[in-house]
């Protein structure tokens, strides 16, 4: 609060009478002494006029600050959402009807605490529901808003209100956000009261508080769809949980029977769907039993998902130096996986010295080039002799490994296996290293003779995208009986295990056999994670290790014969299987298209589509024309053009308003300048609506305290707004007029002298001392 404090403002011959005033009371005091009459009432009273008069002499002052009328600003923020239209147990009205009741009169105006506020302060009106938008009067809130945006509406104030002398930001809420509230960032705001509307929930409701999917971008793969349920007032009655596909069919069911007023249940469903791209699902909750009364709600009992499956093929180059085990087992085991496309490039036989065989007569080439294909005249020059399997067609591959950026930028993962680095050119090094950090490809490099150190690739561009420092080649590969084993890392890694336990992970373990070569790494780089380490004669050894480069990710497996986990025990060639899968799948995860969609909101309603092309080196696409199709519940689509950024070359942008409660697919096609299609990208949305509003019915007091106390306000309840109105102009504010009242020029002083003086005289008269 502004205490007001005391100013002497007499000036020098004021403080002189003073002075003299005080020497006349000490005075009376000693001559009253000396008659022995201290107590006396009539000495009493002289000392108080003369005292007032000394007072009255130096000009006392009571002087302190108040709010300059009309100079600061009051805004108050009243949610307009659905999700107080609930009724809360044993209450007779709405929380909205109770919210509206404390800021107007039944005639419509504006309640009497808040006229009050607006004859100091300039008031301003919000209502709040997706958005912040001015009202001019309380009485225009209807309570239909599909949204609570708290975190959105205070940045809101302090964007309009940067600058400017804010009081107070009274925010009345329930306090259910629908949108994130930072309070690390509501630093700087002006005081926040906010104003709890409600107390506790309804008796009654079931809900799906939250509900999430896994995404995989293969088709195989099953989703695993994860939600918390809430059943209130269910106790003893059975409560069903629903998974429904874009079609409406029931895929997926569970049910459960409260056994308390207010249970919260997690459940998890898994479902493989038929094909892939963008599909919709539905969790739904519903009571088996009708009888009991009707919900709070029926909005919060289903919310809606979106999951992208992709669409392969996904293409993997392998590229070897000699054939070997590890190509077999690789194949066959990506063999299974319809969504995988594993294309071989592998040399059989090395550069050869180029000089002229004489051997039968006619016979001029070398004949260790001979018989792999008759029109090819390689058998007649000094080059390696590489073999290319399941290439797409004729040309792929055929010189070798790719030389150029779009060529080699159309796989998503490279893997090297017991290739040394003179096999590459410069060119196709640095190329490699690109693919990485530019294209966000994935790179493996498998362990073998020929592989990490003993491929001399230290010192190269290949070195410098290993998690592993190379080091040298001092020693042979360690070995044998080495012990495969997961790293705390590689436990928590769900594409490591194949076991969906412990107990059951550790015996997988245990049975694998043992490996008989390991590449010898230096050490670990930096920021790269071990996943599985090898036991060698006591010591640890990192046997997987995988980090982030660039854009991409890259991957070092040590082992140089892991192909023997199945080859020694073919029962475990299933797993084996598994594991390689599981290994690419991870590899391929995450890697970039040419042409990729990304939706985010965009205010109320609205959703911004932002599509990024880039041609096949990979660089931005900036010549070309982008449509955009918007259907919604499987309806006619509507077509709309994105526009250029003006900030990023190659993106494009576009603005379209969702249905809440609907289904919406958007699909982007990019044309080139000749109208080609050069990329296409499909992605889901879902607005859920009222089902976020709903999520939860009991006020959240706790985020409203977190927002006072972040903004240095206080939480108000419903009884204090006169009391606070009354109060706030006394309040620290930004503005603020300096009042002074006198405490000595009244009559009220002059009275007081007047009194002392002649009750002392009569009483001296009565005494017969005057």
């Amino acid at each position: 609060m502004m205490l007001g404090s005391i100013v002497f403002s007499g000036g020098p011959w004021a403080w002189a009478g003073a002075a003299l005033a005080l020497v006349a009371a000490a005075g009376s005091l000693w001559a009253a002494r000396r008659r022995g009459r201290l107590a006396s009432l009539p000495l009493l009273l002289r000392l108080a006029a003369l005292l007032l008069l000394a007072l009255c002499l130096a000009e006392p002052s009571w002087v302190g600050e108040e709010a300059e009328p009309g100079a600061n600003l009051v805004a108050v923020v009243a949610d307009n959402s659905v999700g107080l239209q609930v009724r809360e147990a044993g209450a007779d009205e709405t929380r909205a009807e109770a919210m509206m009741e404390l800021l107007t009169e039944p005639t419509g105006a504006d309640a009497e605490w808040l006229a009050g506020l607006e004859s100091t302060f300039v008031l301003r009106r919000f209502a709040m529901d997706g958005a912040l938008r001015r009202i001019e009067q309380f009485r225009e809130l209807d309570h239909e808003g599909r949204a609570s945006a708290i975190g959105a509406s205070l940045e809101g104030i302090r964007r309009r209100f940067e600058g400017r002398p804010v009081a107070a930001v009274l925010l009345m809420s329930d306090g259910i956000a629908t949108d994130a509230v930072e309070t690390a960032t509501l630093a700087g705001l002006p005081p926040v009261y906010p104003v709890v509307i409600g107390d506790a929930a309804p008796e009654r409701d079931l809900g799906v508080e939250s509900a999430v999917v896994s995404e995989s971008a293969f088709e195989d793969a099953p989703l695993t769809f994860r939600a918390e349920v809430r059943a209130r007032g269910y106790r003893d009655r059975e409560v069903a949980v629903r998974l429904r596909d874009e079609s409406g069919s029931i895929v997926a069911q569970e049910s459960f029977t409260p056994g308390e007023d207010d249970v919260t249940r997690a459940l998890r469903f898994q479902h493989r769907p038929d094909g892939g791209g963008v599909r919709f699902f539905r969790i739904e909750v519903a009571g088996v039993d009708a009888g009991g009364g009707a919900e709070a709600t029926p909005a919060n009992n289903a919310r809606l998902l979106t999951v992208n499956r992709g669409r392969g093929p996904y293409r993997i180059l392998y590229v070897s130096g000699r054939p070997n085990w590890e190509y077999k087992f690789l194949n066959r085991a990506l063999a299974e996986d319809p969504e995988v496309d594993l294309v071989g490039l592998i040399r059989v036989a090395r550069r050869e010295p180029k000089f002229r065989w004489r051997a039968r007569r006619g016979e001029t080439a070398n004949p260790l080039f001979q018989g792999f294909n008759p029109d090819d005249d390689t058998a007649e020059y000094d080059q390696p002799v590489l073999v290319r399997m399941n290439t797409r067609d004729e040309e792929e591959l055929a010189g070798g490994f790719p030389r150029l950026a779009e060529d080699l930028f159309d796989y998503r993962v490279v893997v090297i296996d017991d290739l040394e680095r003179e096999f590459f050119t410069l060119d196709q090094l640095d190329l490699l290293e690109a693919f990485v950090s530019r294209r966000g490809g994935s790179l493996l490099m498998l362990g073998g003779v020929e592989s990490f150190a003993h491929g001399n690739y230290e010192n190269s561009p290949i070195e410098r995208l290993l998690p592993v420092h190379l080091g040298g080649k001092a020693g042979a590969p360690i070995g044998p009986d080495l012990r495969l084993d997961l790293t705390r890392d590689g436990w928590l890694s769900p594409w490591v295990r194949l076991r969906e336990d412990e107990a059951g992970e550790r015996a997988r373990l245990a049975g694998m056999g043992t490996f008989k070569g390991l590449n010898r790494v230096a050490g670990i780089k930096p920021g790269a994670t071990v996943l599985a380490q090898v036991d060698a004669g006591g010591t640890r050894r990192p046997a997987l290790a995988v980090q982030r480069y660039g854009k991409g990710r890259v991957g070092a497996l040590m082992l140089a014969d892991f192909w023997r986990w199945g080859f020694q025990v073919p029962e475990n060639q299933a797993d084996m299987n598994k594991a390689w899968r599981q290994l690419a799948r991870w590899l391929l995860a995450d890697v970039p298209e040419r042409t990729e969609l990304v939706l985010s909101a965009a205010g109320e309603d609205a959703v911004r589509a932002r599509i990024e092309l880039r041609d096949p080196a990979f660089e931005p696409l900036v010549d070309a024309r982008v449509e955009v199709e918007v259907s919604r519940d499987g309806g006619e689509p509507v077509e709309l053009n994105a526009t250029p950024s003006d900030l990023e070359p190659g993106v494009f942008e576009v603005t379209f308003v969702a249905e809440p409660g609907a289904m919406t697919r958007v699909r982007a096609r990019a044309r080139d300048a000749d109208g080609l299609v050069v990329g296409e990208a499909e992605e889901g949305w879902i607005a859920n609506g009222a089902a976020d509003e709903f999520k939860r019915l009991e006020p959240n007091r706790a985020l409203l305290e977190q927002i006072a106390a972040a903004t240095g306000g206080r939480v108000l309840e419903a009884g204090e707004l006169a009391d606070f109105a009354a109060e706030l102009p006394r309040m620290e504010l930004p503005e603020t007029r300096t009042w002074s009242r006198s405490l000595w020029h009244t009559p009220w002083v002059f009275l007081a002298v007047l009194a002392c003086l002649a009750g002392e005289w009569i009483l001296r008269r009565r005494r017969g001392l005057a």
